[in-house]
């Protein structure tokens, strides 16, 4: 029986009923019976658990008793005055009293298996082991018990836990008396081990049951006086409190005990109601089932039918009722099984259609479009075979493409692939296709049209031809027969193939069509993709449609982010508004430079053209928008034009501190000179200060030279301290007399030597000093400069901090890019800091932005210490020995600067002569034999290296100084390195003048002294 059939329903209600009613009388009298033992049982084994309680309170009441009595005996006080006077035997008597004291007791009171008296340190002093005296064990001194001893107050005692012990079969309690004097002092203590046994014993004694077990046991902190019994498992447990102790007696039954009779009648019971209720239920079942079976006969042939067995039938005589019922439902099997075949069918028919649908969306190939067509149509319309020609795009040739028969559902090739007949011909195909109509024929032998078929063979007797129509003609024609069966093809079966290959003649031209937009599309949107301007797209409510890759790449959004938004994400707010106006006003905008912003809120200079189409006749305009980043071409024009700025300021430079040397080597010059002089105080300050003076204004030549003066990278062992105070003293007057900021040096004289240019990394300090002295350009409060220097575990630092505004946070990443700046316009090039953190990776360093102890600007320049084998720079040195006595001829069109050298010169016993002019210098040269000549770089038109040529054309060619103002000449700088002659810088020094003389004319005496000799 199946759980929902009716049968079963019935007796769910019916079967449970009756076995509820045949049990449930027994075992309502089970369960109260089963209840009164339980509460008799439960109350025996309480009223046992307080009788035992009664007891074991006597008992232990007794021992509290006895311990109070033996722990005030006079005995104890007697002993430990003796040994406190140091009575010895005396005590030992009173010792051995005690022992006698002790073991009298344990005889009389019989439960002491062993009692110990022990001093205040713990040691054992008198020992009664099972009621007789043990020597006790003076050296043996228990840790645990001298802890227990430390816890005794006066008139208090200890119980321990129960326990059991080696020595005795019983578990024990032991309890602790101490022994005090008048003032508190504990003298000793009374051990007594108490025996459980006579406890057990009794407990023992006492029955309800076979199973009955009491015993002792500790009582939990929170527990009941009066507890009801509990029930664990088979177990019925009932306890009492033993009062005035620790303890509690415990009383268990098994109630297996006393239900056993119970469960042998609740069995039996038990056994005698499932026999009836099984009677019952087999007597009900069958009378059931008989009284169904008609019923069961009618539904499975209700299931059989449902599950196609179309031709199922069903024949009952009786009851009335369910006869009446198998009549109707045999009636009705008739109907729908002639309706089902119908609509069978009908259903394949659409489901070919379907399938031949699906195909075309999905695969759009002409060849595999028009196979699909001809199984649908096979299949769809009840035909046995069918045939697919094609016509030819230019017309001319009707082409076989297969055969489809539904015996075997497959595409056969053999037989027609490749067979071609002309359009213009009399073959019924050719006249199918001319006419663009369906033909029928009913007896292809008796047909005139067929005589001419060059497929006649292949053709069955009854056969019908349609073509595929399209808008511009056939295109192709669908053969279809029922071969297998004979059977003539029907009016209606011809007029369902005439519609079904003009719509399948229309979907092979749609097909061709959708490939033709699909190949545009891709074409479309191929170049729209890759091209190198952004391309957005707009509809009619000007929101993006169309978002390319390179406007993904520009802007920084996600495609997905950006359709369905208007353009004003990307512009200005005004901007927006003002190009949508333009758009509206005169349909279009043309090369707009425009500003806009990326998603992280990057500026982009951008060229915008916004023109619109039309969609078509019935679609709304849209838009398109082409944007081109000019961003980086406006900045290699500014950094084009900055170069040319740049270029222009080095020359001025160089021109501005080439005419400055010459007065200023003449006022250093002079200034030395007058140093020598005998002066008066007054006089000799104001020299000093004319001197500092102008050494100071060479330095400042010279540093404007070193920032424009192009020089390999040589690496030398430098100090950042030193670089620090050169440094220093390029800036110092612009700093604190110019600007008025406080310069605070902290230079660590510890901190290691460096590997690097010294120029380079000057240059680095004065680019940071720089920046510092703009950013407390205005400022009011403090403003000052922290330069020091120190080392770290890795590097050697060197920091400069100010007490400006510092950088804002989100400008931090952007300060060392180049041409970034965020000072005004016109007052900054944005490449200080960029070429300085260049300059620092080149020597292996970093340089890091920082926020400084007052909120400045803080930037940390750390360079490695220098390895080894990297040489120093190399040092001045001395002057070269004096040599008196040489001619040497000055020439430079300075006049102070003429007689500056020609008093120097014959100040170091030289004989000097000069010459303004170069034909002035030629002449002296060639009238008497000079051993030097002093010749300037720059004389008016002509050039000192031309001087230089003719000079070493002489038979007796004196050796040649060249001096120029103009070091940043690097041509005339090669040249004279070409030619080897000594090159001496203007503005000099005394020093560096006689340095240079003295060491050519001693290298000309060490060149000629051979010759002399």
């Amino acid at each position: 029986m199946r759980y929902n059939s009716l049968s079963v329903r019935l007796l769910l209600w019916i079967i449970p009923l009756t076995i509820a009613a045949t049990i449930a009388g027994p075992a309502s009298t089970y369960f109260i019976a089963r209840s009164v033992i339980m509460r008799h049982l439960e109350e025996g084994i309480q009223s046992l658990s307080d009788t035992s309680s009664l007891q074991a309170k006597s008992f232990f009441e007794q021992r509290h008793n006895d311990l109070t009595t033996i722990s005030h005996s006079p005995l104890f006080k007697d002993h430990y005055l003796n040994i406190e006077y140091g009575l010895s035997e005396e005590a030992e008597v009173y010792r051995r009293e005690i022992e006698n004291m002790l073991l009298d007791f344990a005889r009389r009171a019989k439960v002491y298996p062993h009692i110990s008296y022990v001093n205040a340190a713990g040691r054992e002093l008198c020992r009664v082991m099972d009621q007789r005296i043990v020597a006790p064990e003076p050296a043996h001194t228990d840790s645990t018990l001298t802890l227990e001893l430390k816890g005794l107050q006066p008139g208090k005692r200890r119980t321990s836990g129960i326990h059991r012990v080696a020595w005795h079969k019983a578990p024990i309690i032991r309890y602790t008396m101490g022994v005090f004097d008048p003032a508190g002092a504990l003298r000793g203590a009374v051990l007594f081990d108490c025996s459980l046994a006579p406890i057990y014993d009794a407990l023992g004694r006492l029955h309800m049951g076979r199973s009955t077990r009491s015993y002792l046991s500790a009582r939990p902190a929170l527990y009941a006086p009066r507890a009801s019994p509990r029930q664990y498992g088979d177990l019925v447990i009932a306890s009492a409190i033993v009062p005035a102790t620790p303890w509690a007696i415990v009383t268990t039954v098994r109630r297996t005990e006393f239900l056993e009779s119970l469960r042998w009648i609740g069995t039996a019971t038990l056994l005698l109601c499932v026999g009836t209720a099984l009677l019952l239920i087999f007597v009900i079942t069958r009378q059931v089932r008989v009284l169904l079976a008609p019923l069961y006969v009618l539904a499975d042939a209700a299931r059989s039918y449902a599950a196609g067995d179309l031709r199922v039938r069903v024949r009952i005589g009786h009851p009335e009722e369910t006869a009446a019922l198998a009549e109707s439902f045999n009636s009705m099997a008739d109907s729908l099984e002639h309706r089902t075949q119908d609509l069978e069918r009908r259903v394949r028919e659409l489901t070919s259609l379907q399938r031949m649908n699906e195909f075309i969306v999905h695969h759009g190939g002409l060849r595999e479009v028009g196979r699909a067509c001809l199984e649908a149509a096979v299949n769809g319309l009840g035909f046995d075979r069918g045939h697919l020609f094609w016509i030819e795009t230019d017309k001319s040739r009707i082409v076989g493409e297969c055969t489809y028969r539904k015996d075997a559902p497959s595409f056969d090739d053999g037989a027609i692939l490749g067979q071609k007949i002309s359009l213009e011909s009399s073959d019924i195909l050719a006249v199918t296709a001319r006419n663009g109509t369906a033909i029928q024929v009913t007896d292809a032998s008796k047909d005139q049209r067929c005589r001419d078929s060059a497929l006649l063979e292949h053709w069955a007797p009854a056969f019908c031809l349609a073509p595929l129509a399209g808008r511009s003609g056939a295109l192709g024609i669908v053969y279809v027969d029922h071969h297998l069966t004979g059977r003539p093809i029907s009016d209606q079966q011809k007029r369902g193939l005439s519609l079904f290959c003009a719509e399948a003649g229309l979907a092979i031209e749609n097909t061709q069509l959708w490939d033709a937009i699909v190949q545009s599309e891709a074409r479309y949107r191929t170049a729209v993709e890759n091209s190198p301007y952004a391309v957005v797209g707009l509809d009619q409510n000007l929101r993006i449609t169309l978002w390319n890759r390179r406007a993904e790449t520009l802007f920084g959004y996600q495609p997905t982010e950006a359709y369905g938004r208007t353009l004003a994400f990307l512009f200005e707010e005004q901007t927006y508004k003002l190009l949508a106006r333009q758009v509206e006003t005169t349909g279009s905008v043309r090369q707009a430079e425009i500003t806009g912003q990326t998603r992280d809120g990057r500026r982009l200079d951008l060229t915008v053209s916004w023109s619109g189409q039309d969609a078509g006749p019935r679609s709304a305009r849209e838009w398109f928008v082409v944007m081109e980043d000019e961003t980086e071409k406006k900045r290699m024009r500014a950094q084009l034009l900055q170069a040319e700025k740049l270029s222009a300021v080095g020359n001025l430079i160089a021109g501005v501190a080439h005419e400055l040397n010459n007065p200023l080597a003449a006022v250093t010059g002079f200034a030395e000179l007058l140093r020598d002089l005998p002066l008066q105080t007054e006089e000799r300050e104001d020299l000093r200060h004319l001197y500092h003076s102008a050494l100071r204004c060479r330095d400042i030549v010279q540093g404007l030279l070193l920032f424009v003066r192009k020089e390999k990278t040589v690496r030398h062992k430098l100090s950042l301290n030193e670089i620090t105070q050169a440094t220093i003293a390029l800036f110092e007057y612009r700093i604190v007399k110019t600007e008025g900021i406080d310069l605070e040096v902290s230079l660590d004289p510890q901190t290691p030597f460096v590997a690097g240019n010294f120029h380079s990394i000057q240059q680095i300090l004065v680019n940071l000093i720089s920046n510092s002295c703009d950013a407390l350009k205005g400022r009011l409060g403090p403003r000052a400069i922290h330069l020091r220097t120190r080392r770290s575990p890795q590097n050697c630092e060197l920091i400069v901090e100010d007490t400006g505004p510092g950088v804002p946070p989100e400008l931090r990443d952007k300060i060392f890019d180049p041409f970034y700046t965020s000072k005004p316009v016109g007052t900054g090039t944005g490449l200080g800091l960029s070429v300085s953190r260049q300059l620092t990776a080149e020597h292996g360093g970093t340089l890091r932005y920082e926020e400084g102890a007052q909120g400045g600007a803080m930037f940390v320049l750390a360079l490695p210490p220098c390895p080894e084998g990297i040489p120093a720079a190399t040092p001045q040195l001395g002057l070269p020995p004096q040599i008196q006595g040489r001619r040497v001829l000055v020439v430079d069109d300075e006049p102070d600067l003429v007689v500056l050298m020609m008093r120097l010169l014959r100040e170091d016993g030289c004989i000097a002569e000069a010459a303004l002019e170069i034909e002035e210098a030629r002449r002296k040269l060639g009238q008497g034999a000079f051993d030097l000549a002093i010749i300037d770089l720059d004389l008016g038109q002509a050039r000192g290296t031309e001087l230089l040529h003719a000079a070493r054309r002489l038979d007796c060619a004196p050796d040649c100084i060249i001096v120029t103002g103009d070091v940043l000449n690097a041509p005339l700088a090669a040249e004279v390195d070409r030619l080897g002659a000594p090159l001496l810088a203007k503005p000099f020094l005394r020093t560096d003048f006689l340095r240079v003389v003295r060491a050519s004319l001693g290298e000309r005496d060490r060149r000629n002294s051979p010759r002399g000799a």
